[in-house]
């Protein structure tokens, strides 16, 4: 990681919402009550990565004040050079591995190793992912939390905490992050939109406001009025699959055109159970044209997607996938 990126992320702005949580978390460092071991936990967009950041960099710095690390001394410079011995990151990637898609045995033991050297101060360890710990790690990691050593805090980062051992959560202390003023975020993304879309993209996002500012800045996201008018042409047979494929994959990327397709279902499911549109700035009925849609279509594109990511895995071309997709959303055979 180079280092203005490592600056971005460890000094950047507050978000609004999450002022409370960090007036407690500070107090209870500044009165030496801090927990040993915290949990970040909540959806993807919650803010949980940029709160843990900007704490970690409190807990290190050598001149905290209220707002956070004073980005000055020793150990902000080291955070900002990237370069900092009293903290571990994991999992850190691996040589000739893109994704590390668990965390194993052996980085919960030089996690367990690290701990016990000495640092300049306090020392942090952030586990990112934590549920994605194999059995091993997380029964070798319980260890270290029974065990703590004063000065030395541990971090984990959860998108999905029902996968932890209830054993872990049980020795940590879950950081209020999961509750969100929604006047807030609204006031937080009318910023940079419109407030009516700024509403839209919370309940689309279930209230995950970065989720919501991602959204708004994804290509794939303002695609989604094409998207319905695809779909329509290719289940009346207007379209032919392997001209839309072609133009698809001219727009997207297959990746892009899965998660777009994904949204869009589950939009198809609310207007066939007459249920309120999300999408307040689509006429999902009039982009339809009438199309009466069957449960059979819907399940049929909801396999196709899951059968794509199969493919994907299994590197098969990106145009004979793309290939695939559009035959199933226009009900025909496999090629």
């Amino acid at each position: 990681m180079s280092a203005d990126v490592s600056a971005q992320r460890y000094f950047a702005q507050a978000l609004p919402w999450q002022d409370k949580a960090w007036r407690q978390l500070t107090e209870q460092f500044s009165h030496q009550q801090l927990p040993h071991g915290l949990l970040a936990a909540g959806p993807k967009g919650i803010g949980k990565h940029e709160f843990v950041w900007r704490f970690v960099a409190y807990v290190l710095c050598l001149q905290p004040t209220e707002a956070g690390a004073c980005g000055a001394c020793d150990s902000c410079q080291w955070l900002k050079a990237g370069t900092h011995p009293d903290l571990m990151v994991l999992p850190e990637p691996v040589e000739g591995e893109s994704v590390r898609d668990s965390i194993k045995i052996d980085d919960i033991r030089r996690l367990q190793e690290y701990s016990q050297t000495k640092g300049h101060g306090a020392k942090v360890m952030v586990l990112d992912g934590a549920d994605t710990l194999t059995l091993g790690a997380a029964n070798a990691l319980l260890k270290t939390l029974e065990e703590p050593r004063d000065g030395v805090f541990l971090i984990l980062i959860s998108d999905h905490p029902s996968r932890l051992l209830p054993t872990i959560k049980s020795r940590v202390q879950t950081m209020p992050l999961s509750q969100i003023d929604q006047s807030l975020a609204l006031s937080y993304l009318s910023e940079q939109m419109d407030a009516d879309t700024a509403q839209m993209l919370l309940e689309l996002s279930d209230g995950a406001v970065l989720q919501a500012q991602r959204l708004w800045h994804e290509d794939w996201f303002h695609q989604r009025a094409l998207w319905l008018k695809t779909f329509a042409a290719l289940n009346r047979g207007t379209r032919q699959p392997m001209a839309a494929s072609e133009y698809w994959q001219k727009t997207l990327s297959l990746q892009d055109f899965i998660l777009l397709s994904r949204m869009m279902l589950l939009a198809l499911w609310r207007h066939r159970l007459a249920l309120p549109n999300l999408h307040r700035d689509l006429d999902i009925e009039s982009l339809l044209g009438g199309l009466d849609l069957d449960n059979y279509a819907l399940e049929r594109l909801l396999v196709g997607l899951d059968d794509v990511e199969i493919s994907i895995a299994q590197n098969v071309q990106e145009k004979l996938a793309y290939d695939q997709l559009m035959l199933t959303m226009a009900g025909q055979s496999s090629i």
